[in-house]
């Protein structure tokens, strides 16, 4: 059987590290397997987990990293540079992998050099069920039909993976490279994936690999969270103008701004108007707004079959507006390296103390 190493990067992850660490544990692969946990030096995470560390169940690095932002990237990167594994895998310290993940993904790596798994909510609350069923614009890839993704393929239905759920060959990351550290914001894992397809590697998304994760809660973390993805989107624009799924950010983008331009036109003529023809068609164009809105809060409801979901729209536009305020942030102001940060760079590591 081939061995696997599982590379996990980590950041004060002591609430949840325990449960991802033992569901990897407890796989049911009969192969060798290698797990890896990257985080600061003195890093929370290891406080739960200190007796596997010390077992050797559990491999431990410390890298010393100052990105000005998300540094899992960096973090990702020092691992799979230590990984001992002819297979590798990349999970995330907030989820927990079904115990046939590794063998099921390894199997499917007999056929493809990449595959990669959706996630769903461990919660089963609101803002749980809104990520995992909004149908409209969707934040994490969902699969629940098998497709492969190669080429220039990243777009509509066909939407980039996430690191937090893949499993790839040797050989493909000694042909495409470790992932770019200077996506401190977000986007880290679609711009790996681009360069994955760019390079001529096939990638199967299948639900056969889904998995559980901590999703972000509350509207304060989301709203947050889409906003550092619009800067990381503004970033991976720059990086890859040529991929569809860049143009396809960007045309979201032009639709929005239109119809802010031409709301804004409309206000200034009603200004002026006097309460003309403008003043009389308004409360025409207000009941139309809000009974779409209606209609479309009912459509949701009704394909959700949640009576909650009749507040996914209104949380989508709210979320759709952070996530453009980045995207136009990051186009118009680049983000600046922090001065001891560059791609590819890293910094001594050493094992943890157990």
């Amino acid at each position: 059987m081939r061995s696997v190493t599982v590379v996990v990067p980590v950041k004060d992850s002591e609430r949840t590290i325990a449960e991802v660490v033992r569901s990897l544990l407890a796989q049911d692969y009969p192969g060798p397997v290698e797990l890896l946990l990257v985080g600061d030096v003195g890093d929370r995470t290891w406080e739960p987990i200190g007796d596997l560390i010390a077992e050797g169940a559990v491999r431990a690095m410390e890298v010393e990293v100052a990105t000005g932002g998300r540094d899992s990237n960096f973090k990702r990167n020092a691992g799979l540079a230590a990984a001992t594994g002819e297979l590798l895998a990349l999970t995330d310290s907030d989820m927990v992998l079904p115990p046939d993940w590794l063998s099921t993904g390894v199997s499917l790596l007999a056929e493809y050099p990449c595959v990669a798994g959706p996630m769903e909510s461990v919660d089963d609350d609101f803002w749980g069920r809104y990520v995992d069923r909004n149908p409209f614009a969707g934040k994490t890839p969902r699969m629940a039909e098998d497709y492969v993704t190669n080429g220039n393929a990243f777009d509509g239905a066909c939407k980039p993976p996430v690191t937090a759920n893949v499993l790839f060959t040797r050989e493909l990351y000694e042909t495409v490279g470790g992932l770019d550290a200077s996506f401190v914001h977000s986007y880290e894992d679609y711009e790996w994936f681009q360069r994955v397809v760019d390079a001529g590697f096939s990638v199967l998304c299948t639900d056969c690999l889904r998995a559980l994760h901590h999703h972000r809660q509350g509207l304060r973390q989301l709203v947050r969270e889409y906003h550092r993805s619009g800067r990381g989107c503004a970033m991976f624009v720059r990086k890859h103008p040529h991929s569809s799924f860049a143009r396809n950010r960007l045309s979201n983008l032009a639709l929005l701004l239109t119809a802010l331009a031409l709301a804004f036109v409309e206000a200034v003529v009603l200004a002026f108007d006097g309460g003309g023809v403008t003043g009389l068609l308004l409360p025409l164009q207000v009941a139309l707004a809000l009974g779409g809105a209606a209609a479309l809060s009912l459509l949701c409801a009704l394909r959700v079959g949640d009576a909650a979901a009749l507040a996914f729209p209104l949380a989508t536009l709210l979320l759709g507006v952070s996530f453009s305020i980045g995207l136009l942030r990051g186009l118009a102001w680049p983000t600046r390296l922090h001065p001891l940060v560059a791609p590819g760079a890293m910094a001594p590591a050493m094992e943890a103390a157990g």
